[in-house]
C-alpha cells in the first residue's frame, strides 16, 4: 500500500510540475523527508497520512496560508521585501567589540582568501583562524608566511594535509584539540588530552612514527639487495617521472620507488612533532586482517589503473608514455616489489588499525567530546572541496556513512578522490558541529542530482546527508547562491558559487528569515574597475619561470589617496597600504620582443579573435577571387606561367585568406627575431583560434572594467591578462590586487609559476570580509544560542521555514 501512495504522490508531483519545495509546502512535510520517501525509503503512518490527504485534495489550513502569501508574490518583488526587511542593519545595528574570538577552521585553505577576510574583518576582533588545511606545501606556506604565532608554537597554523586520510570523526574532534594545544591557542588543554587513553595522542604520535621508521627500514632492506638494484635498471628513461607514475605513489601514500633513502611523503600523523615512542596496544585482529584485505585493494585498483593508461591507442608522446607506464607495471610485478607492496600492506593496515583502535573507543570518543564542548567549539567552517563528483554520490551513500567507523577508503562505489573530499567536508561539519559553515566552488558546480527521474537540489542533499552523518543529530538551514565579486568591491568579473549553512538551533525572532539565505545576501555595489587595483606599482621585476624564492619585493610609488564612501575608496582603503611599503610577489614574465610588439597594437579590452574578419565583405570578396583563380591555374599552367607563381605557393595564398588574415598581416609586420623566418604565432595552431575556439588565449585587460576571472592556469600561461598599457603580462601582485589581497600580505616565499597558482585559486579576501561581517551579525544576535551538543540548546528553532 505505501508503494501505490508514493507512486501516486510522485504522479501528481509531475502532473502538476510542482517543484520539490512546493509540493512539501502543500503536504505538510519537509523537502529532506519528502526526498527520502521518494527514493523508496520507509514511510512512517504519520507521514502516510499526510500523503493521504493531500491526495484527497485536503491541506491543512496553516499550509494554505503560507501557500497564498507565497503565491501573493513574485519572487523578485518577495527577496525586495525580505532584503528591506531583514537587512543588516535591521539584524545588528553594529558588530560589538567581544571578549573572545569565534574560531575559525578553514579546509582546503589555499593561500588563505577566505579566511583573511573573516581574521581581518573590524581589525581582528571577531573572528581567528586556529586551524587551517591543504594538500598543497605552496599553499600551507603562503599562509603561515602570512599568519605568524606570536609565541612558541609546535606547529604553524596551517597544515599540508589529505583530508580524506581521516578515518572518523573522533579521529576529526582529537586532531583538532590536539592542534589547538600544540600551536598555543589553548595551553590548558594539554593535561585534558593525556587523560585520553594510554597518555593521549603524543604517545599514539609515538607508535606511528614506530611504525613509520620500521616501514623505512624494511623498505632500506629490500633496496639494498642484489636482486631489487637488477630489476630497477631495467626501468627505461624518465618512468619514474611520468604523471601516472607519480600518481601511483601519491594515492598510496608510497615513498617514490627509486636507489635513494626513502621517504614518507603527506599521511596523517607521520612526522608529527615531538612524540614519545612508548606505548602499548593489543590490535584487534580480525580489524587488522580486514585492512590487510582493504589495502591489497586499493594496490590492485591503483595498478589496474596504470594499465588503463597503458593499453590507451596514441602516437607520438602519447605512445611513448603507454610504453613507460608498462615498463613500470612489469617493475611492479617483479618480485623485490611484491615484497615492497606486502610491506606496505602491513604497514598500511597496522597504521589504520592503531588508530581505529583508539579513536573508536567510546570513552574516548566521550572524552574527546566533554573536552571539545568546554569552550573549545569551532564557531565557523570555511572550504569548498572539488565537488565536480558531488552528483553521483546518491543520497544512500551518503546517509550510510554515519554507521560506518572508517568513512569512504573501503568502498568503491563512493567514487574518485572529488566525491571523498565531500564524504570528508560532511565529516568535518558532523564532527565540528560549527555554528556556520561556508564554502565557496566554481560557477559551473553541479548544483542538482537526479533521483528517481526528478532533479533534486544538491543544497537538500547536502544538508540532510550533514545532519545524518553527524552522530549529535545536528541540522542545518542551508542556502546556495551564484555570487559575482565585482558587485562586491572586488575589481574582478569573478562569478563562483556559495553555499552557507547555520544550524537551526537558534533562537531568531524573524520568522521569514533564512538565515543561511540572508547570509549570503550581500549589499551590491558599483563595478571598482581594473585601474584602480593596479594604481600605485611601479613596473615588476621579469624573470624566468625557474626563479628562486624571495623576490620581487619593490616598494610602492605614490599613488592618487581615494577618500569617501564610493566602491573605489572601499577597495582602496582596504589594499593600499602607505607609500613607503615593501611588497613582494611584484614579477612577471619577461615577453618574447617579437610578441611585445604585437602586445603593443592591441586596444584595451581586445582578444585575439576581436582582430578576426571573417564576415567582412573584402575579405570575403578576396576569398572568393583567389579560389576561382586557383580552379582556373590547376588545369592551365599557362595562367601559372601568366601569373609568375606556382602551384604550391597559391594553395598558401588560398589557405591563408581566410578570418584570420587580419591577425596574420599584423604580425607579418613585426620583424621577426633571429634565426626565425616568420612570427611564431603565425601557425594553424593559433591561427584558428576564435570565438567557441580559445580565441580570448591572449588578450589585453581593459582598465576602465572589471578585471576577467584570475585563475590558476595563469601559472602556465599569462597571455590572456596583457597589462592594459604595458606591453607585457601582469605580475603576481598585479594578480593578487586583483583578487583583493592588501599590499602588506607576503608571496615572495613562492616562485612565479607558484605564486600564480596560489592566487588565481584564492577566494577574494574583501568579498570574504563581507560574507564574515554578515556571519558575525548573525553570531552576535544568536549569541548564547549555539551549542557543540544539540541535547543542551537554550532555545527551540523557530516554526517557519525560510520565505
Amino acid at each position: 500500500m505505501r508503494a501505490s501512495i508514493i507512486k501516486a504522490v510522485i504522479q501528481r508531483i509531475e502532473g502538476n510540475n510542482l517543484s520539490l519545495q512546493e509540493a512539501s509546502a502543500e503536504i505538510g512535510i519537509t523537502p529532506a523527508s519528502l526526498t527520502r520517501h521518494l527514493s523508496g525509503e520507509y514511510v512512517r503512518s504519520d507521514s502516510l497520512a499526510k500523503y493521504r490527504l493531500w491526495l484527497a485534495g485536503e491541506v491543512s489550513t496553516e499550509k494554505q496560508s503560507v501557500k497564498k502569501q507565497i503565491d501573493a508574490f513574485p519572487s523578485e518583488e518577495l527577496e525586495r521585501r525580505n532584503e528591506e526587511t531583514y537587512g543588516p542593519e535591521r539584524i545588528v545595528p553594529e558588530l560589538l567589540k567581544q571578549d573572545t574570538q569565534h574560531r575559525v577552521v578553514d579546509l582546503f585553505c589555499g593561500c588563505g582568501g577566505m579566511s583573511l577576510g573573516f581574521d581581518r574583518l573590524h581589525e581582528g576582533n571577531i573572528f581567528n583562524t586556529v586551524l587551517a588545511m591543504d594538500i598543497e606545501e605552496p599553499m600551507t606556506r603562503v599562509f603561515n608566511d602570512n599568519h605568524p604565532l606570536e609565541h612558541e608554537a609546535e606547529l604553524n597554523i596551517a597544515r599540508k594535509i589529505d583530508l580524506t586520510e581521516f578515518l572518523s570523526e573522533s579521529e576529526v574532534l582529537a586532531f583538532y584539540l590536539d592542534h589547538l594545544y600544540r600551536t598555543g591557542h589553548d595551553p590548558s588543554l594539554g593535561e585534558e588530552l593525556k587523560e585520553l587513553d594510554q597518555g593521549g595522542i603524543g604517545r599514539l604520535r609515538g607508535k606511528i612514527k614506530s611504525l613509520d621508521e620500521e616501514f623505512i627500514e624494511r623498505l632500506i632492506e629490500i633496496r639494498n639487495s642484489d636482486e631489487y638494484q637488477n630489476t630497477y635498471s631495467l626501468l627505461k628513461g624518465n618512468v619514474l617521472g611520468q604523471t601516472s607514475v607519480i600518481g601511483f605513489h601519491q594515492a598510496l601514500r608510497l615513498p617514490v620507488s627509486g636507489k635513494g633513502l626513502p621517504r614518507i611523503g603527506t599521511i596523517l600523523w607521520h612526522d608529527d612533532g615531538k612524540a614519545p615512542s612508548e606505548y602499548h596496544t593489543c590490535p584487534d585482529n580480525d580489524l587488522y586482517v580486514a585492512r590487510q584485505k582493504l589495502m591489497l585493494r586499493q594496490w590492485l585498483k591503483e595498478v589496474e589503473r596504470l594499465e588503463e593508461r597503458a593499453s590507451g591507442s596514441g602516437s607520438g608522446q602519447l605512445s611513448s608514455s603507454a610504453r613507460r607506464i608498462e615498463n613500470f607495471i612489469q617493475f611492479l610485478k617483479s618480485s623485490p616489489m611484491l615484497k615492497v607492496r606486502e610491506a606496505w600492506i602491513e604497514w598500511k593496515a597496522l597504521r589504520d588499525t592503531l588508530r581505529i583502535n583508539f579513536f573508536d573507543r567510546d570513552d574516548v570518543k566521550f572524552k574527546v567530546k566533554e573536552v571539545y564542548n568546554r569552550g573549545r567549539q569551532v564557531s565557523v567552517v570555511l572550504g569548498g572541496p572539488p565537488c565536480q563528483g558531488f552528483s553521483r554520490i546518491g543520497r544512500g551513500k551518503l546517509r550510510s556513512l554515519r554507521e560506518q567507523s572508517v568513512h569512504v577508503h573501503e568502498d568503491d562505489a563512493s567514487g574518485d578522490s572529488r566525491n571523498q573530499l565531500m564524504h570528508q567536508y560532511v565529516m568535518f561539519v558532523g564532527a565540528l558541529a560549527p555554528s556556520v559553515f561556508l564554502f565557496e566552488n566554481v560557477r559551473h558546480f553541479k548544483s542538482s542530482v537526479k533521483l528517481g527521474g526528478k532533479q533534486f537540489d544538491a543544497a537538500d542533499i547536502l544538508a540532510e546527508a550533514i545532519e545524518n552523518v553527524s552522530s549529535r543529530g545536528i541540522a542545518y538551514s542551508v542556502s546556495s547562491q551564484i555570487i559575482n565579486a565585482s558587485r562586491h568591491l572586488v575589481p574582478q568579473a569573478r562569478e563562483r558559487f556559495f553555499m552557507a549553512g547555520v544550524r537551526k538551533d537558534t533562537n531568531t525572532t524573524y520568522v521569514n528569515l533564512n538565515p543561511a539565505k540572508w547570509c549570503l545576501a550581500l549589499p551590491k555595489y558599483e563595478s571598482v574597475p581594473l585601474e584602480a587595483a593596479l594604481e600605485g606599482l611601479p613596473e615588476p621585476l621579469t624573470v624566468k619561470e625557474d626563479i628562486g624564492h624571495g623576490t620581487g619585493t619593490v616598494p610602492l610609488r605614490e599613488k592618487h589617496r581615494v577618500v569617501g564612501d564610493t566602491p573605489f575608496a572601499k577597495y582602496n582603503e582596504w589594499v593600499s597600504k602607505p607609500e613607503d611599503t615593501l611588497v613582494d610577489g611584484h614579477i612577471a614574465r619577461p615577453a618574447r620582443v617579437d610578441d611585445r610588439g604585437f602586445f603593443e597594437m592591441l586596444g584595451p579590452g581586445k582578444r585575439w579573435m576581436d582582430y578576426r574578419c571573417d564576415d567582412s565583405p573584402t575579405m570575403q570578396g578576396l576569398q572568393k577571387l583567389v579560389n576561382k583563380i586557383y580552379k582556373l591555374c590547376e588545369h592551365n599552367t599557362d595562367f601559372l606561367k601568366e601569373l609568375d607563381i606556382d602551384i604550391n605557393s597559391l594553395e598558401e595564398l588560398r589557405q591563408a585568406v581566410d578570418g584570420s588574415l587580419t591577425l596574420r598581416l599584423l604580425l607579418e609586420g613585426i620583424t621577426p627575431l633571429p634565426g626565425e623566418e616568420k612570427h611564431h604565432l603565425i601557425t594553424d595552431t593559433y591561427l584558428r583560434k576564435k570565438e567557441g575556439q580559445h580565441g580570448d588565449w591572449l588578450a589585453r585587460m581593459d582598465p576602465a572594467r572589471p578585471s576577467k576571472t584570475v585563475v590558476s592556469h595563469m601559472a602556465k600561461d599569462t597571455y590572456a591578462y596583457v597589462h592594459p598599457t604595458r606591453p607585457r603580462t601582469i605580475s603576481v601582485r598585479e594578480a593578487a590586487r586583483i583578487q583583493s589581497f592588501p599590499d602588506d600580505y607576503k608571496f615572495g616565499s613562492v616562485g612565479l609559476v607558484d605564486g600564480f597558482r596560489v592566487t588565481g585559486n584564492a577566494v577574494p579576501p574583501l568579498l570574504g570580509a563581507q560574507l564574515a561581517e554578515r556571519v558575525a551579525q548573525l553570531l552576535q544576535y544568536n549569541a548564547g544560542q549555539f551549542s557543540a551538543d544539540p541535547t543542551v540548546t537554550k532555545h527551540h528553532p523557530p516554526a517557519a521555514e525560510n520565505v
